[in-house]
Order: C-alpha cells, then sequence, then structure tokens
C-alpha cells in the first residue's frame, strides 16, 4: 500500500499538504530542489518528503540527505522528520526504521 501526502499528515495530526505541496512530496524518487521564498513551507514540504519516502518504503532514513541554507533551519527539519517517523511507525504499525537522516546547511 502507497500512502498518500494527505493521508499521513491525517495521520499525524497535521493540516493536508497544498497541491503545490503534495505534487512536491510525492514526486518521483531522486533528487530535487525546493526554491520558495521565506515562509513559503520549504522546510515542512521537505520533512513530510521524507516521511513520505520513509513510510512508502522508497527509502531509508539513513539515506536522506536534506541540505538548508540556515543551522535553524536543519535544526527544524531534523527534529520534525525524527519525531515524526517516531510517531508514524506506532501509527501506522510498521517497525521504526533503522539509521538517522542527515540534514546540514550548505
Amino acid at each position: 500500500m502507497t500512502y498518500s501526502p494527505a493521508e499521513l499528515a491525517h495521520a499525524l495530526g497535521l493540516p493536508a499538504p497544498t497541491d503545490e505541496q503534495a505534487a512536491m512530496i510525492c514526486a518521483p524518487s531522486g533528487p530535487l530542489v525546493v526554491i520558495a521564498g521565506a515562509g513559503a513551507g520549504k522546510t515542512e514540504t521537505m520533512a513530510a518528503r521524507v516521511v513520505w519516502l520513509v513510510a512508502n518504503g522508497f527509502a531509508d532514513p539513513g539515506q536522506v540527505l536534506g541540505l538548508t541554507f540556515t543551522r535553524k533551519a536543519a535544526g527544524q527539519l531534523l527534529r520534525r522528520v525524527r519525531s515524526r517517523l517516531a510517531r508514524l511507525a506506532g501509527h501506522l504499525g510498521a517497525p521504526q526504521a533503522a539509521g538517522a537522516p542527515t540534514v546540514s546547511t550548505y
């Protein structure tokens, strides 16, 4: 079964992503670049993308590299991903994936 971005958001008690965010979250596997202004939801969308990849078996957390421009955004992204993956593992009945994503600045 493949979980949609909206289904995962619902399972985590988060607002559903916009159509644009959902398209990025479930885009085909591979490197992606997200370019948007401040406050547009880049960090949130990146966190949702990692959760979607892991929840659907496309990646293990240890295979993820997230890059941001600021230390603040890197810290926020890593905290969101870690907490959501831990919550999701119990909610979906799947074992928690091994490893941790790497999040850093350019």
